[in-house]
């Protein structure tokens, strides 16, 4: 792989070597005039909120990389701009993606490494920690189990469009559909069965931490204290492992799918204020 040629900060475009193909990456270069704080690995949503939230991510990613990080958001193998089609996707590509892009980080920056991820990323982000040598992750707006994320992926076969006259309706019908057919297809995004199979598989509740800090930041939606209770839960299974679990709670309930660019700048400022000091 190619590594970008570091002169003044800049945010730099380049492709990983890896099999199968290329990943396309961005790197963001931390602020020479600021204190090294570590490096920070970015883990982006599943299918179409890749797009929608393509800016507010990178948005995030400068504002690291003001405040001292090294930063590098990678499209995952059949996803964004890298090479394969989306229903070539797998979960142990996508892992595997993780450890050759914190390899290249740990390359340019002996510090710290942040798992950060969004939504489903999140989720594929808590995984990798158990693998990967981590100091912290952070999550955005997570799904803490792959069986909910596929289930909402699913059920906006009903939201895009009207079905044909008998056409499976419900969750369950188009999980027996996907079953028959090997694949199903929503919005654009085809996926087949052995991602759903791992996908579904992942549940943070079973996900075995290291020592680190997760710093958890979702919006309530209609059941703040529910999403509360539900973090605690977890941070209590965690702690177990050493993991030191921190929510942070945000008012709101944006709508992560549909159609045009989504960003929260909310989230990105409690975000940075957290980052601009220490985060444990």
């Amino acid at each position: 792989m190619n590594a970008p040629l570091l002169t003044t900060p800049r945010v730099e475009p380049f492709f990983f070597d890896a099999e199968p193909g290329t990943r396309f990456s961005l790197y963001h270069a931390p602020n020479p005039q600021a204190a090294p704080r570590g490096a920070i690995l970015y883990v982006h949503p599943f299918a179409g909120e890749l797009g929608r939230t393509r800016r507010m991510a990178a948005l995030q990613a400068r504002a690291f990389a003001e405040l001292g990080y090294a930063v590098l958001q990678i499209d995952l193998f059949g996803c964004g701009d890298s090479c394969g089609e989306f229903n070539a996707g797998r979960w142990q590509i996508w892992h595997e993606d993780l450890a050759l892009a914190a390899a290249w980080l740990a390359e340019r920056d002996s510090g710290p490494l942040t798992l950060w991820g969004l939504r489903l990323g999140g989720l594929l982000a808590l995984d990798a920690a158990a693998r990967l040598d981590v100091r912290r992750v952070l999550l955005w707006q997570p799904f803490m189990s792959g069986r909910a994320c596929i289930n909402q992926f699913l059920r906006l076969s009903e939201q895009l469009h009207d079905p044909a006259p008998g056409a499976p309706r419900s969750t369950a019908a188009l999980r027996a559909q996907l079953a028959v057919h090997g694949a199903i297809e929503v919005g654009g995004f085809e996926v087949a069965v052995p991602l759903v199979k791992a996908i579904d598989a992942c549940d943070a509740a079973h996900v075995v931490l290291p020592r680190c800090a997760v710093h958890w930041f979702a919006h309530g939606g209609p059941a703040p204290a529910k999403v509360g209770a539900g973090a605690a839960r977890l941070g209590e299974r965690w702690a177990r492992a050493g993991a030191a679990l921190h929510f942070h709670p945000l008012d709101g309930a944006p709508l992560w799918h549909g159609a045009g660019e989504l960003d929260l700048p909310g989230l990105r400022a409690a975000t940075t204020r957290l980052f601009s000091g220490d985060p444990a």
